[in-house]
């Protein structure tokens, strides 16, 4: 049985110049290559593998994004008040909208985006109760309507980021700050939202019971039929801590808010809840998703867990299919602490006898749960009708475990020997990369000018989409894995790159993902075979920063760490 321990909390995330993921082998491997070249090549070598690093630290290359708070309180009047030259919308006119953003006209819309754009890649609430659903932003901006709940709220502090199909260009400045600023907005309107509708409960002893102290609160029509009032709050939060780190790029307010979520869940004993009724489904998916939220935060910011990964009182069932994929953020977070220890072993000069016992034990805990994953039953045994905002959730959440499971590779291979560290990395990226790359595409089949959303819901029909706008995923969790691969693959570039320089005649010249092979220079072999090498790292490091890129559409922090990975790519193919 794995032992339980328990953590102690590093209030701030490290410093971006800790590296957990440069290895010890990979360190002195690159210092041997180095030396070979000479003195000052040495130094250069050795100051660009400090620069890549930086890849791997908590925050790397995330754009801090912010706005004064007093523009905050000025914008949503702008949103929703009528302007005086803006003529009455009628249903059979589309007029054109200088800056066109995703809103919507009533929490069935809110709800059936979500199921397009987010659920996919974040299925916090239930399958939806019906299919197919459609996508129906307002053409304009209009009175009338504008989301009072926090769940509502937050999840439109999303969609608002997703660039509106009538904008032939996303990219332009003002139009990336109004649909900033419209985040800001409906994030904050949010927090005020939960803070207002669940301040009644700081005065009960039990607040998953607050009718039996007499104490009214909830009463309002949920947002989601089958998703109690009361863990709105919850799930809003958890969306807005992937709101904090992706678009503001603030790791302190994405943990606080994943605290939030997590403690709010616990007051509501949801970690220990066994009901079977109505709302079993969404308590089970609000308790899981949340929880994976806090430990994806720990991962990404390298902050030590307050609480116990396997406290024996988290006894909520799993959701069908999902015990694979909370397993497997399970082990990301084990192998993050496990390489924030190493360092810190390091830098104390401490004992490492501990760290082969400690790797092999990971190893095998990964390997066993990629063994589950390929052996597990097919994903439309969970949710047979297949192009369902629920098969799609599946396939991805699988997806999402294998790609989970590769990561910690990446973390964790220095106890081996230097080729086998080279080739575990290099398989991990590799497989972390086609996986993400595969990842399914929001399709919102019916967003087209010659579809108002004036029509009756039972009258839509969906047309072909517009061929010309890319777009973007939501919900960011695994950016870090796409960073991870990314450094693995450059820090393999520079090995390379090593083995080329020092390449003469008759030596025997390994790619570092194993390839052997004697090289002449009369015919150039060994060079060929890692210059092909080198390119086809080179083919795979341009999909990560596509990757990247297409989330960047969205979400302006991680335009930085795009920008950042694809200047390190670009600089070590022109060394």
């Amino acid at each position: 049985m794995r032992s339980r321990r328990r953590t102690v909390l590093t209030e701030d995330p490290m410093s971006r110049d800790a590296s957990p993921s440069m290895t010890v082998d990979e360190k002195a491997q690159t210092s041997r290559e180095g030396s070979t070249m000479g003195t000052n090549s040495s130094s250069d070598g050795d100051e660009w593998v400090k620069q890549l690093g930086g890849l791997c630290g908590p925050g790397a290359g995330l754009r801090h994004v912010d706005m004064p708070l007093a523009e905050i309180d000025s914008i949503f009047d702008s949103i929703f008040a009528p302007r005086a030259d803006e003529p009455t919308i009628l249903h059979d006119q589309t007029p054109e909208v200088p800056n066109p953003v995703r809103l919507y006209g009533s929490n069935e819309d809110i709800l059936d985006a979500y199921y397009i754009f987010i659920h996919p890649y974040f299925p916090i609430l239930p399958p939806p109760e019906r299919s197919p659903v459609y996508s129906r932003p307002l053409p304009r901006r209009v009175p009338g309507f504008h989301p009072s709940n926090g769940l509502g709220l937050a999840i439109s502090a999303i969609l608002v980021l997703i660039p509106h199909y009538n904008e032939k260009d996303p990219t332009r400045a003002d139009y990336v700050k109004l649909r900033r600023d419209f985040g800001h907005c409906f994030a904050k309107s949010a927090m005020e939202a939960i803070e207002s509708e669940y301040e009644p409960l700081r005065t009960c002893t039990n607040p998953s019971n607050p009718s039996a102290e007499g104490v009214k609160v909830f009463d309002r029509e949920p947002f989601h039929s089958t998703v109690p009032v009361c863990l709105e709050g919850v799930i809003a939060l958890a969306i807005l801590s992937i709101y904090e780190y992706a678009q503001r790029g603030n790791m302190n307010e994405m943990l606080h808010r994943a605290n939030q979520s997590l403690a709010l869940a616990m007051s509501l004993s949801l970690h220990e809840t066994m009901d079977e009724d109505a709302f079993a489904e969404a308590r089970r998916r609000t308790w899981w998703m949340t929880y994976m939220t806090v430990c994806q935060g720990l991962a990404v910011s390298n902050t030590a867990p307050t609480f116990d990964l396997y406290d024996p009182w988290f006894v909520t069932p799993f959701p069908e299919g999902w015990k694979l994929l909370v397993e497997s953020q399970q082990a990301i977070l084990e192998s993050a602490t496990f390489a924030r220890e190493v360092d810190e072993t390091m830098k104390a000069d401490g004992d490492p006898s501990w760290i082969p016992q400690r790797m092999t034990s990971l190893d095998s805990q990964i390997a066993s749960l990629l063994l589950e994953c390929r052996e597990a039953p097919p994903v439309s045994q969970m949710a047979p009708s297949s192009g369902s905002p629920e098969y799609v959730a599946s396939t991805t959440m699988r997806a999402f475990a294998e790609i989970k499971l590769h990561t910690p590779d990446m973390h964790i291979p220095f106890a081996f020997s230097s080729d086998t560290s080279s080739k575990i990395c290099l398989h991990a990226a590799l497989n972390t990369i086609t996986l993400l790359d595969n990842l399914p595409y929001p399709k919102p089949a019916n967003e087209t000018a010659a579809n108002p959303p004036s029509l009756p819901r039972s009258q839509t029909t969906p047309p072909r989409p517009p061929p010309c706008l890319e777009i973007p995923r939501t919900m960011p969790t695994l950016v870090c894995c796409a960073m991870q691969a990314g450094f693995c693959l450059l820090m393999l570039c520079v090995k390379a790159r090593g083995f080329q320089q020092i390449d003469g005649s008759g030596s025997r010249s390994r790619s570092p993902g194993g390839l052997n092979t004697t090289t002449s220079s009369s015919n150039g072999g060994g060079g060929t075979s890692l210059v092909d090498f080198r390119s086809d790292l080179h083919r795979s490091l341009k999909l990560v920063v596509k990757l990247i890129g297409n989330y960047s559409l969205a979400f302006e922090a991680l335009q930085g760490i795009r920008d950042e990975i694809a200047q390190a790519i670009e600089k070590e193919f022109r060394r």
